[in-house]
């Protein structure tokens, strides 16, 4: 497996605010951190998996509710994988895994939809517009063998759902641990975790496992919420991010939504430990 050689990838530089205006990355990150251990009481039990975190998020059932049409959208886009990046190629600090073994394919961003890309997955996007407050959302494909790094996200009140939709024959060899808990991914049994987490991945099989990810608000009380909501608002409207945004969208053909094929047919048819943490998690 080939090892990006660019000098850039998995090294921290600055965060860029506007072309010319920057901050530098890793002090920002430990900030985040810092934040994060402050407000770890504010936050929900985490993590938690299937009923659990389905009762302590009910909203997050609308994926459940649209699993077949999830599982179309994802058969589609896998249809198209070589086009998918890795991860890296998304977010160039970001080398959490060598070569192209952990591609995402990224549909929402500090909210911003990537209209290039939620064409392909019409029913995924319409299940995921029915979440309130989600800042990122995107389909984790992680190849068989591969391991990702333990690392911490560093978006302190961020909430992490992970939909399960793709996993090995033997799931207890494909696991996460976040924290000292283990879990095992099943097709749609859900996981909730606090990103902040020291968290890391593991695949012992030979077989693809794909999870579609949703980063959402958690409730912060004051004066946390403005905090929250300053670095939310200064990191959407970044430069960096709109760079995330133009590397994300690789243009695959639209798909017809699930109702627009009936009404056709009706006529005729993841700051890391070793590495640097996310951009987009800052």
């Amino acid at each position: 497996m080939e090892i990006d050689k660019n000098p850039n990838v998995g090294q921290k530089g600055r965060f860029y605010l506007t072309k010319n205006i920057w901050l530098p990355q890793e002090p920002i990150e430990k900030l985040n951190l810092k934040m994060s251990d402050m407000i770890l009481r504010r936050m929900p039990k985490l993590p938690l998996g299937g009923d659990d975190a389905l009762r302590l998020f009910p909203v997050l059932g609308e994926l459940r509710k649209s699993h077949d049409k999830i599982k179309a959208d994802l058969q589609y886009l896998l249809s198209h994988h070589e086009e998918i990046p890795a991860l890296h190629e998304v977010h160039p600090r970001d080398l959490y895994v060598a070569g192209r073994a952990w591609r995402t394919f990224l549909l929402k961003i500090w909210g911003h939809e990537v209209k290039g890309n939620t064409t392909a997955v019409p029913d995924t996007y319409a299940a995921i517009c029915r979440i309130p407050g989600v800042h990122t959302a995107l389909f984790s494909i992680l190849a068989g063998g591969a391991e990702i790094e333990p690392h911490r996200g560093s978006a302190a009140g961020v909430i992490r759902f992970h939909y399960p939709l793709i996993v090995p024959t033997e799931p207890e060899k494909c696991w996460i641990e976040i924290g000292g808990y283990h879990f095992f991914w099943e097709e749609g049994v859900p996981l909730v975790f606090d990103d902040t987490r020291e968290h890391w991945v593991k695949n012992q099989t030979d077989e693809t496992r794909v999870v579609l990810i949703i980063d959402f608000n958690a409730d912060m009380p004051f004066p946390v919420n403005l905090y929250t909501g300053l670095r939310y608002n200064l990191i959407r409207r970044s430069a960096e991010v709109k760079a995330v945004i133009e590397r994300a969208a690789i243009g695959v053909p639209p798909r017809a939504s699930s109702q627009s094929q009936v009404s056709k047919g009706l006529i005729s048819m993841a700051s890391h430990t070793t590495s640097p943490a996310n951009v987009d998690r800052l």
